[in-house]
């Protein structure tokens, strides 16, 4: 008897839906008699820490087998593997074991923070967990602070200690239940997002008891796990679709929520789909309504200057998915609406904020810079017209020095070092003649010289970081010096 490859995959997917059923129900039994995560006794809470890890592992193997699996496949059959086959999805799970890993994960996650705002390590996708408090610390002294008189400190701490690991491992696992079983895994988020718009009380109205205080949990748990869904561009559609159809109807919570979570979900669309993403801007075709009137309800609930910079990472990920406001931002052509109007006047705004050292504009604008470097140097895109255009507003706002005795100092480290970065794919010889070198000189703000050897660490974990070598040579006088002293 010959077995194949394709045989043998078949036999994995078998093997590891037994071993997470075996899993699962190790965690639904140890969590079972407990609310959420943080009530949970120590000895209890480190088991699951440990289980949830083996389930991650699990998940990752067996999505790394199936993917040298097809590879070789594709190769044995002589010809070169698609796009698609550089990471092709596992066999899919059974619906009602995608259910229970959903359920599980919301007895061991917690929704976003109340104020949380993306930082700007999100830009390069970098650590990004270890910036999501939701337990609070004391500062300085870095003991966990306890909101209720019964929440188990030593939980409390536990949470905090491994709060990074947690993240990392839950999206290793909604990543692979996504991209098996997006069909179950998407009925599941639908019938969520359903029982938000049609049970959760309406904005401004109380919660009537605990149980439903811990459904409204519940729900956010899953729209925070959405950040992590595996999707190309048809599945984004439908997941913008389902938020834009239902956000006007959520409490402020969910609200807030969908800013946070959408602007990673795209962004991590066009670093795994870059292909999608240049030809979405080259047909210049917008692909569904769904953006643009998302886009248009943020502008009607802004209620403030917080919630506008919240909103703005969310408002600006929305308009990489319409070409056609680019066009007219670059002058392309002229705006024949008032929402075109208004979505070329949101970017003017951005600029404008930027010049005043605002945080949040910085983010998104370094951001579509980011965006950018999916295309050729070359391309008559409108979103790369546009970055041109606005590249050097940002390395002046950026990279300038403060004044002594004015107000505003330097930005956010994690700020810099993305704008680094992004100005570098841009244009990278003149990032190596010019930018690194003043960064780099002995006056230079301790920030500038941290974000140029930060950018060399990015690019040197990069797959083609022989292409970054140049950046590489002239940083090394520099780190020499460091060393030397």
């Amino acid at each position: 008897m010959v077995i194949t490859r394709t045989t043998l995959v078949k036999i994995s997917a078998t093997s590891i839906s037994i071993v997470l059923d075996a899993l699962l129900s190790f965690l639904e039994d140890v969590a079972r008699p407990y609310a959420a995560a943080i009530a949970h006794p120590p000895h209890v809470l480190l088991s699951e820490l440990y289980i949830l890890e083996l389930v991650a592992d699990c998940c990752s193997r067996h999505w790394e087998f199936s993917s040298t699996a097809a590879t070789h496949d594709a190769h044995d059959d002589e010809t070169d593997p698609p796009l698609a086959l550089v990471r092709p999805p596992p066999e899919a799970l059974d619906p009602p074991l995608v259910t229970r890993a959903f359920d599980v994960l919301k007895l061991l996650f917690d929704p976003i923070p109340e104020g949380y705002v993306l930082p700007a390590n999100t830009i390069l996708d970098e650590c990004s967990s270890k910036n999501i408090t939701i337990y609070p610390v004391d500062e300085p002294s870095g003991t966990p602070l306890s909101t209720k008189s019964d929440t188990p400190v030593e939980s409390t701490r536990l949470l905090q200690t491994h709060g990074a690991a947690i993240e990392s491992r839950v999206k290793s696992i909604v990543e692979y239940l996504t991209a098996s079983s997006w069909a179950a895994a998407f009925d599941y988020f639908r019938k969520v997002i359903y029982n938000v718009r049609t049970a959760v009380p309406a904005q401004g109205a109380p919660i009537p008891n605990a149980a439903a205080a811990e459904d409204e949990r519940s729900s956010l748990v899953i729209l925070r796990l959405s950040s992590f869904f595996w999707v190309d561009g048809q599945k984004l559609s439908l997941v913008v679709q389902e938020f834009c159809s239902s956000f006007l109807h959520f409490r402020k919570s969910f609200q807030n929520s969908v800013a946070i979570v959408t602007p990673l979900l795209i962004t991590r669309w066009l670093d795994r789909y870059p292909d999608e993403f240049v030809q979405l801007h080259m047909i210049q075709k917008r692909r569904d309504v769904g953006p643009d009137t998302l886009f248009d309800m943020t502008q009607t609930i802004v209620d403030n200057g917080r919630r506008r910079a919240l909103l703005y990472p969310l408002q600006t990920t929305l308009l990489l998915l319409l070409p056609d406001v680019f066009e007219v931002a670059s002058n392309l052509r002229e705006a024949k609406s008032s929402s075109m109007a208004k979505k070329v006047a949101f970017l003017e705004g951005l600029r404008k904020a930027l010049r005043n050292r605002n945080e949040q504009a910085a983010y998104c604008l370094v951001s579509l810079l980011r965006a950018a470097r999916h295309f050729d140097a070359e391309s008559d895109s409108a979103l790369v017209s546009y970055a041109m255009d606005v590249q050097d507003e940002v390395r002046d706002a950026v990279f300038r020095r403060p004044t002594p005795g004015l107000d505003g100092g330097l930005f956010d480290q994690d700020v810099m070092t993305a704008a680094f970065v992004s100005l570098a794919h841009l244009n990278f010889e003149d990032c190596v003649s010019s930018l690194a070198q003043s960064c780099l000189v002995p006056s230079a703000p301790l920030g500038f010289k941290i974000s140029v050897i930060q950018a060399c660490s990015h690019f040197a974990r990069l797959s083609d970081s022989e292409n970054y070598q140049g950046l590489f040579t002239a940083a090394s006088t520099f780190i020499q010096g460091q060393l030397k002293v």
